[in-house]
């Protein structure tokens, strides 16, 4: 008689971290070849800690499954045999940290040898988490601001930090992930990891998007080539910081379908809910920031940074000067004075046997001197090259009416258009632009008729590392550092927004950086 065919429900229950993929996997395929060898051996020790056995469980000689009776089968073993114990894998791995190699020797052992019966999801989230430790680069953040709305009638969009012990919820893990699940479990199947960085003061949340009523193997072994399939995003807090980054990709130059776009908006719609209580409401508001490196994140987003202490004002936050902040262009002056009394005496310093080589002169002309001050005071210690905190993109509206024109008897003309509410180029593809001018702001302008004529202008900066291409430019005197506008020194401390009468204001207004 032959067996009766077993059927599956969709069921309520999230994807565990034992749930495993077969090696073979798009999405296990790509993460583990991103890797670099010491990282592959980092994680083959890290899975196989006695903490991690239980979901990180590798093929070992004497395991029998009861679904499948070839394990053994030499076609399965292939080249590499299986170990007999935990203990004899970890020095296998410490033997290969220990002596040079390329990736594919560890890769191949990992998904042909120890882990031939598939990869784990808590094994493919640890493997994505690292890949964004070794690139911090490798995604798009959108920095968000977790603030308390008093009642549902009256949302607070901007916030004042102050002494109040309520003013952010406590960041419990397991009631936080508790929460999270009920909010979600009902909309979709997702595997969920958050976990606390050592060596950055960060915490990261990754949440694995399985669009499917269905939490089996089978379902989750489905690979399919769609961009709207099971997807990852990424949500990381800093550490006493109000702030939230999410990720937009998983990957980068990665396309993203509306479907994972739609699940990825509930996924961070439900954040604040999960912090949430009776008797207090949290919301993510925007804080018009957006960019690729964590470092330049936690610098204007990061733990003591929500009154945005950015350009020439950043030698406040990093105490650059004195003790006292009144005192400042005296002691900076005194100590440019010291500073320039040290390398006169080092020029006369006479050459000979046994004294040190004359150093060589400086070339600087007054003028490339005087520029450098005022690049120095507009900047302050920021705008770096090498300091690590490099914004990618820097995007601005100029929402200053056009000036009027003169006419040879004396008087002013002014423009008589219609006031450009709406992007000139209004079959562009792609997203609505963050810059695109809301019902508001239309309104604004119609009703504003003093202003006169507001043309749509954009301005665009993109490099590297955009306000320290700017700071060159002043040092070079392609841009004059005493009439450039405060925004273009990046103390407005945003990525986004929109300028009128020289100074930057947030997409729906307020205070910038809150």
């Amino acid at each position: 008689m032959a067996p009766h065919a077993t059927t599956t429900g969709p069921d309520y229950k999230n994807i565990p971290h034992s749930h495993r993929l077969p090696v073979t996997h798009r999405e296990v395929v790509r993460t583990l070849n991103k890797l670099s060898r010491p990282s592959l051996i980092s994680l083959a020790q890290q899975w196989l800690s006695k903490k991690n056995r239980d979901f990180c469980r590798p093929f070992l000689l004497g395991d029998e499954d009861p679904n499948r009776e070839d394990d053994l089968d030499d076609e399965e073993q292939g080249e590499y045999d299986a170990a007999q114990s935990f203990e004899e894998l970890q020095e296998t791995y410490k033997e290969l940290a220990a002596r040079k190699g390329g990736k594919k020797e560890v890769l191949d052992r990992i998904l042909e040898g120890d882990w031939r019966i598939g990869i784990s999801m808590y094994q493919l989230a640890t493997a994505e988490i690292q890949h964004l430790l070794d690139h911090p680069t490798a995604l798009r953040w959108t920095a968000k601001r977790l603030a308390r709305i008093p009642n549902t009638k009256s949302a607070v969009q901007d916030m004042e930090v102050t002494n109040d012990s309520e003013h952010l919820p406590r960041f419990q893990a397991q009631t936080f992930m508790m929460n999270l699940a009920k909010e979600l479990t009902p909309l979709m199947k997702a595997h969920y990891l958050i976990t606390r960085i050592k060596t950055i003061p960060i915490t990261i949340l990754r949440v694995y998007i399985h669009d499917s009523p269905y939490s089996t193997e089978a379902s989750l072994a489905a690979d399919t080539n769609s961009t709207d399939g099971a997807k990852a995003v990424f949500f990381i807090w800093p550490n006493g910081s109000p702030f939230v980054y999410s990720s937009l990709a998983t990957h980068l130059g990665q396309v993203v379908g509306d479907a994972s776009r739609h699940l990825r908006n509930i996924v961070q719609q439900a954040i604040p809910k999960a912090f949430s209580r009776p008797s207090a409401r949290y919301q993510l508001t925007s804080t018009n920031f957006t960019a690729r490196s964590l470092s330049a994140l936690l610098a204007y987003r990061g733990p003591g940074k929500s009154n945005a202490a950015a350009g020439g004002w950043s030698i406040f936050a990093d105490h650059s000067f004195s003790q006292n902040a009144l005192d400042f262009i005296t002691t900076q002056r005194s100590v440019a004075a010291e500073k320039d009394s040290k390398d006169t005496s080092t020029l006369t310093t006479k050459s000979g046997p046994g004294r040190p080589k004359r150093l060589l002169e400086d070339s600087d002309t007054p003028d490339v001197k005087r520029r450098k001050e005022v690049a120095e005071g507009r900047f302050g210690t920021s705008a770096k090259p090498d300091d690590g905190q490099g914004i990618d993109r820097f995007e601005v509206r100029i929402d200053d009416p056009f000036p009027a024109i003169p006419t040879p008897n004396g008087q002013q003309v002014e423009e008589a258009s219609e006031p450009n509410t709406q992007p000139a180029n209004r079959n562009r593809r792609g997203r609505p632009s963050l810059l695109d001018r809301s019902a508001a702001e239309v309104e604004e302008l119609e009703n504003g008729e003093d202003d006169g004529w507001v043309p749509d202008v954009r301005v665009v900066f993109q490099g590297p590392h955009v306000f320290a291409g700017i700071r060159e430019l002043v040092e070079q005197g392609v841009i004059d550092g005493e009439k450039m506008p405060g925004w273009m020194t990046g103390e407005a401390g945003v990525t986004t927004g929109s300028v009128k009468h020289g100074r930057i204001r947030g997409k729906k207004g307020g205070v910038l950086g809150l």
